[in-house]
């Protein structure tokens, strides 16, 4: 249409210009532009004209009768405009681009790129993926970049391995005799990983995206590659080449299954794209993700204390230290209070616990940022204590929840932020012992009531991402009971993103409910159970 409009500005001039000698009347133009003009018509691109320059107008037909000039001048022109009127401008700069994608191109940006061609259909045409030649094409690498995209490999939660290299999953993909493992993947990185690695072999089937987790559940052991951006909570990220996106020594640019989502074309076209561009740069920012430590039991007492005495007090660090530390939040369900009169701890003994106040650095060791105080045994030693312990979380710094100095203090969530996250960590006591429970007066923990999910509810509604914890029967077993089950699954029905068994001595199963993850009993952190499988496993999440 541009070539168009200028061929008629020359026909006007060339007309007006023709005879000097001539006496020339020329009509005034209209104060509102014709329908014609402000409504052209969108020609349809075909395979055969797409690409292609519009014919030029016929000389006589050229011009509507506004404002072509008269045969037979009689009189002296009459003053006219003496520039183009502003209506012609839109037309005059317009162009239409045509603009598709390459197969493996990530979703969201097809789908920001159909919406610019439906906001300015003036200047973009999206055309299915092969039907017309195009003018920009967005792409896997290419010419002008939109966003780094990053993939990971991933499995069921209930995958015991951690690790793979790039040429085990290149030989999974490609591999033309059944391998051990399956490897499910999305249509859309089904495409991309064609491009990348070629033609897919034995192993590899392909599911709809709602389908996926589904698929790899049933079909285990297996596993997947997907966007970052489309982990479930039921999917557990398998380290690629030892590298994770979610350790902190992370480094996209050798992480094999990074891509760069770019746009090709020629330049004029490109940049018209990119002055209305408004996608994702990225669709995994570091700057963005906390990472949460959550632990079971901890009772510095009886046994325990008795080999810190023997080991040193910051021995039980050793191994577990270097993960507590490395986590954004590190939780700790620590269940007795402390006590400056606290005796000397025996191997062997009651229920009844304190621990002794130099215990107190090896919660600081491992870098404990919030304490929970849903335990049954915090007011063993007296509600006083319980004041006392707190105001020694407070001064290190150190948030608490599920517990507190009053029945009101124990109610409140402990909210943290932490790169734009906004986490709330609550918590409640069904278990009791009476005794246990704070009162309107005196210190100790929450009992679990209505007012514990309504709190659930309103968190997860302004905002937060909502980790509740319940200390509850105690089982020795690894399946929960049904009782249990239904209750935890409460809580994630009233808004919990994670919910957690803080009463666990004996570690049991996981769920997914309601897009929660549950784990029903951590098992211990720091406590002397030693007897058992069950009691001596050391679970974190």
């Amino acid at each position: 249409m541009k070539r168009l409009y200028l061929i008629i500005l020359i026909l006007l001039f060339t007309a007006c210009g023709s005879d000097q000698s001539s006496e020339i009347v020329e009509r005034p133009l209209p104060t509102t532009p014709p329908e014609w003009l402000t409504k052209p018509p969108t020609p349809e691109l075909t395979p055969e004209t797409a690409g292609q320059e519009p014919p030029e107008p016929d000389a006589a037909t050229a011009l509507p009768e506004a404002v072509a000039p008269t045969k037979e001048p009689t009189a002296e022109p009459t003053q006219g405009p003496t520039s183009t009127p502003s209506f012609y401008l839109p037309r005059l700069l317009s162009r239409q681009w045509t603009v598709s994608a390459e197969p493996g191109v990530p979703y969201e940006f097809i789908a920001s790129a159909r919406n610019i061609a439906a906001e300015r259909p003036d200047n973009f045409l999206w055309v299915e993926p092969g039907s017309l030649p195009t003018d920009i094409t967005l792409t896997i690498d290419g010419q002008e970049p939109l966003a780094d995209w990053l993939y990971v490999v991933a499995a069921p939660f209930a995958t015991l391995e951690d690790d793979i290299s790039e040429t085990e999953l290149q030989h999974l993909w490609s591999a033309a005799e059944p391998a051990e493992r399956n490897l499910i993947i999305g249509q859309n990185v089904a495409a991309l990983l064609r491009e990348l690695w070629g033609k897919p072999g034995a192993n590899v089937s392909i599911e709809e995206a709602d389908q996926l987790s589904s698929a790899l559940w049933e079909q285990r052991p297996s596993l997947t590659v997907l966007p970052f951006e489309e982990l479930t909570p039921d999917l557990k990220v398998l380290r690629l080449e030892g590298g994770s996106p979610f350790s902190p020594e992370f480094a996209s640019e050798a992480y094999p299954l990074r891509t760069n989502v770019s746009i090709d074309g020629e330049q004029e076209a490109l940049d018209a794209f990119l002055d209305v561009w408004d996608g994702q740069e990225a669709n995994f920012d570091p700057g963005k993700l906390t990472t949460v430590a959550m632990t079971g039991v901890t009772a510095l007492v009886r046994a325990t204390a008795t080999q810190m005495e023997i080991d040193g007090i910051l021995a039980p660090a050793v191994d577990v230290g270097p993960v507590l530390r490395a986590a954004d939040v590190a939780h700790i369900s620590n269940e007795v209070s402390f006590d400056a009169a606290c005796p000397e701890p025996s191997p062997v003994g009651g229920t009844s616990f304190c621990s002794q106040d130099e215990y107190f650095a090896l919660l600081e060791e491992i870098g404990t940022d919030v304490i929970e105080l849903t335990g049954n045994h915090l007011n063993d030693w007296g509600a006083d204590n319980v004041w006392r312990t707190i105001d020694m979380y407070e001064a290190a710094g150190m948030d608490y929840f599920g517990g507190g100095r009053d029945a009101e203090d124990a109610g409140r969530a402990a909210v943290i932020e932490h790169n734009g996250n906004r986490i709330a960590m609550v918590g409640c006591n069904s278990f009791g012992p009476v005794y246990a429970w704070a009162t309107a007066t005196t210190a100790g923990s929450r009992a679990c009531g209505p007012e514990f999910y309504e709190q659930i509810a309103r968190l997860n509604e302004e905002g937060h991402v909502v980790i509740a914890t319940q200390q509850y029967a105690e089982y020795y077993q690894y399946p929960p009971s049904l009782d249990q089950e239904y209750d935890f699954r409460a809580i994630a029905e009233a808004g919990a993103a994670a919910v957690s068994g803080s009463q666990g001595h004996h570690a049991q199963g996981f769920d997914f409910h309601n897009g929660a993850f549950i784990h029903y009993g951590l098992g211990n952190l720091f406590f002397d159970q030693m007897d058992m499988l069950g009691t001596r496993c050391l679970l974190y999440t």
